[in-house]
């Protein structure tokens, strides 16, 4: 849906105008979701002062987007010691949440950002837990991420290595970016598949900082859809409530066996690379 403003009003007033069937609470979560642009700009404020001529544009099915999923957690992996969940977007990784949804005697490994998806390690005693993270800490750990990019690379491989610190603070969030001093930050990246606008990157971090992948490609001018933190302006017209990142595969050695576990490809991840002309079947032929 896309409409033209006459005259100067607030964002929020104007999509009331345009849709008065809907409320202005169901509105406001839909910016808040992304899912509305101005003059291509991906525009989340409310309050946001539009002008004449302006372009505003939000997606059809926004209200089937913003509705609340149930949480659901699939085993990828379980022993005595160790969980492998596939974890669902919208879930913080933090002590107290880990502690209600798998119990008291559960101890996270290693976090993933709220609304990235995919392989996540919890433990299942304090000295799994130290052993693991200590493999994650010394880089024994193998990593593997997907990421929706905007835009066709020229590149298509690389390794990025630069020195996180923190910037500045955006929406309650600490943005990072490369500098001449911080914490060393490496991600190996590979483009496995192109559409329109967007590709499909591999990206294995062998370090772990946070939004490392997320900065990095961002800086190689290819933020991930859609990542505001990062970027606010896209080449792709997609429209998606989250940050399109997914841990898709984690192996590590726990004694003499290997461990690994790959999650399969989110619904709303294959629904944005169908709509960006990539195959949704594209991780089958991903090397693990």
């Amino acid at each position: 849906m896309k409409w033209s403003v006459s005259f100067p009003q607030k964002l929020i007033l104007f999509l009331q105008s345009v849709v008065p069937q809907e409320s202005g609470k169901s509105l406001r979560r839909a910016l808040a979701s992304n899912l509305c642009r101005v003059n291509g700009k991906v525009e989340r404020f409310a309050s946001t002062q539009l002008r004449k001529g302006d372009v505003v544009e939000l997606i059809s099915s926004w209200k089937q987007v913003i509705a609340t999923p149930r949480l659901e957690f699939k085993t990828l992996y379980e022993d005595d010691s160790i969980l492998l969940v596939d974890k669902p977007a919208g879930w913080v990784c933090d002590p107290q949440s880990c502690g209600r949804t798998f119990g008291k005697d559960c101890f996270l490994v290693h976090r993933l950002d709220k609304d990235t998806t995919g392989v996540l390690a919890i433990a299942k005693s304090p000295k799994m837990r130290d052993h693991l993270m200590d493999q994650f800490a010394t880089r024994l750990v193998e990593k593997k991420y997907l990421a929706l990019a905007d835009g066709i690379f020229n590149q298509k491989q690389g390794i990025r290595d630069t020195l996180l610190t923190k910037k500045k603070s955006y929406e309650g969030q600490t943005i990072w970016g490369s500098s001449t001093n911080g914490l060393q930050a490496i991600t190996q990246w590979r483009v496995v598949a192109e559409g329109k606008l967007a590709s499909l990157v591999l990206c294995s971090p062998l370090t772990g900082r946070t939004h490392q992948i997320r900065v990095h490609l961002a800086e190689l001018g290819h933020p991930i859809l859609i990542d505001r933190q990062y970027a606010s302006h896209y080449r792709s017209p997609l429209f998606t409530k989250r940050v399109l990142l997914h841990a898709f595969h984690l192996r590590f050695q726990f004694e003499e066996k290997i461990i690994e576990a790959r999650a399969p490809i989110p619904e709303d991840m294959k629904e944005a690379l169908r709509f960006c002309g990539i195959s949704d079947t594209i991780q089958k032929s991903i090397e693990p």
